[in-house]
């Protein structure tokens, strides 16, 4: 069962459009409740400042107190991935493996932001678009 305020955060998104949503199950919750929750595109200079990094992302929270909170503390999810992702060098992220280090990296910046750990919090990060300039 959902407390209210989480109810209230759930229907206020919604309203907003930062409501989760995601691709494969249109913003229902899988067997244990989770969401997908889009996170507005981010945009940085990369570490060397001579390339740039437009990302979107959507992060599925393990439950739906998980997706609320992440919903309710956007403004310091998007502060932790900024920091992070102008930290990075552009040769590191523009592998594979350096894609999959980076949200394993990305995971773990936002449930320090939401401040719980992968078992209770975000349980997986996708890049919806991923641009190097």
């Amino acid at each position: 069962m959902i407390p209210i305020r989480a109810a209230i955060l759930l229907c206020l998104a919604a309203a907003l459009g930062l409501a989760p949503g995601a691709s494969a199950n249109s913003g229902k919750g899988d067997e244990k409740g989770g969401a997908y929750v889009r996170i507005e595109p981010i945009t940085v200079n990369l570490f060397d400042l001579s390339q740039y990094l437009q990302i979107a992302l959507s992060a599925k929270g393990g439950s739906p107190e998980a997706a609320a909170r992440l919903v309710e503390r956007m403004p310091m999810v998007r502060h932790a991935l900024i920091l992070l992702l102008s930290s990075q060098h552009s040769e590191e992220i523009l592998t594979p493996k350096g894609k999959t280090m980076l949200l394993d990296k990305l995971k773990k910046a936002i449930n320090g932001a939401i401040k719980l750990d992968g078992h209770d919090g975000v349980e997986d990060v996708v890049m919806e678009s991923f641009i190097v300039q």
